[in-house]
């Protein structure tokens, strides 16, 4: 089989998409090392890092939009593909090759009020098109395909759920010496609470700021860590919240970390909170699980599918209920014990290794159905 993919996700910083696009990859090409594996790129593209993976010229750097749907469906006609993947919830629409795609959530649609104006209008346009036109549509949990069936009105028999992990990498950092270390390199204080992700609305976090102050008063000495790159719409909000909360030096913005550092931060949390509004999946949850630290999160869409008894629950739109669950974890031990134990438990149920099994046999089902056809 000779299967191309948008590699695009892979030229920027690793954030959820870009981590799914890179482990796929990387396990389609252990998993099935006989097919032939093209990657697609608006810009020149070395992936040396994932070996069996061939970059196919057919440039556009000066705009993705037009390198997608102008210039990439002849790209693809000559490469001779099989079929094509589109991993990043959006697909040429003159692509003449069979075709999955990946639709991550239905956020677009659900909670507009969550993603700036020019992706909504060059993906709520096309979406739907290039969803019902598509062999497959791959999404990474049940909460996702309820939404995505009902908001594009799509053949339900196509759209299946394929679930996504934590790599391997994550897993308790016990060595006390690096431990320190790595204290030491970000500034970490001695007891905190973790957030990891791209900081944008729909991650909750002005609630989780004031949920903080609140927990103060139970305990002053805890401190709140924000990892992840800055997302849209949230310049100045966040300082503000804190400023209005007295938090100034109990809250601390790290950015963008390495990915080689992350297992180490989930190592040092008390507490790992991701109230977050809307999951499609919710990666860090699993990350943070595997890492050996209690998880908080939201009781809604995906996050309870994913983590399953084993992370708190609480009312993403409540203060008091985020407050609660926090103030609940930080103040037993025995609560924290019990929740990472069953962390741990969870964390086994993924692997990237079944995400491309599970993949790879959509991919031979959508070439089946064409003999047929």
């Amino acid at each position: 089989m000779r299967i191309g993919f948008d590699g695009t996700p892979l030229q920027y910083t690793r954030s959820g998409v870009g981590i799914y696009v890179e482990q796929l990859l990387r396990h389609l090409v252990q998993e099935r090392p006989q097919w032939d594996y093209l990657l697609y790129n608006n810009k020149p593209f070395s992936p040396e890092a994932i070996p069996g993976l061939t970059p196919f010229a057919g440039y556009f750097p000066r705009s993705r939009w037009v390198w997608m749907h102008l210039k990439l469906p002849r790209v693809i006609s000559q490469s001779g593909v099989d079929l094509c993947h589109f991993m990043n919830n959006s697909a040429p629409l003159g692509c003449a090759s069979p075709y999955a795609i990946t639709i991550h959530d239905a956020s677009l649609f659900l909670f507009n009020q969550y993603h700036p104006w020019s992706r909504l209008i060059a993906l709520r346009l096309l979406l739907p098109q290039v969803a019902r036109r598509a062999e497959a549509v791959i999404t990474v949990s049940q909460a996702s395909r309820q939404d995505l069936i009902r908001v594009l009105n799509l053949d339900p028999a196509k759209v299946q759920v394929v679930y996504s992990a934590a790599g391997p990498e994550f897993r308790p950092l016990r060595n006390e010496t690096q431990r320190a270390q790595l204290r030491q390199k970000y500034n970490l204080p001695d007891k905190f609470v973790l957030f990891v992700g791209t900081i944008e609305p729909r991650k909750n976090l002005l609630r989780l700021v004031a949920a903080f102050a609140q927990v103060q008063a139970h305990h002053p000495d805890c401190h709140l860590v924000l990892v992840g790159p800055n997302g849209w719409m949230m310049k100045g909000a966040l300082e503000k919240e804190v400023a209005a909360a007295d938090l100034r030096g109990k809250v601390h913005t790290l950015g963008f970390v390495p990915q080689a550092d992350l297992p180490g931060i989930y190592s040092l949390a008390a507490v790992f909170a991701f109230p977050s509004l809307h999951e499609g999946f919710g990666l860090p949850l699993l990350e943070a699980m595997a890492c050996g630290t209690a998880v908080l999160t939201s009781n809604c869409s995906a996050m309870p599918e994913v983590s399953g008894t084993a992370a708190y629950l609480v009312e993403p739109h409540s203060t008091a209920s985020i407050a609660d669950g926090l103030n609940t974890l930080l103040g037993s031990s025995a609560q924290r014990e019990w929740h990472i134990g069953q962390g741990f438990e969870r964390v086994a149920h993924f692997s990237w290794a079944q995400t491309a099994r599970e993949t790879a046999a959509i991919y031979e089902q959508i070439l089946t159905q064409k003999d047929r056809g």
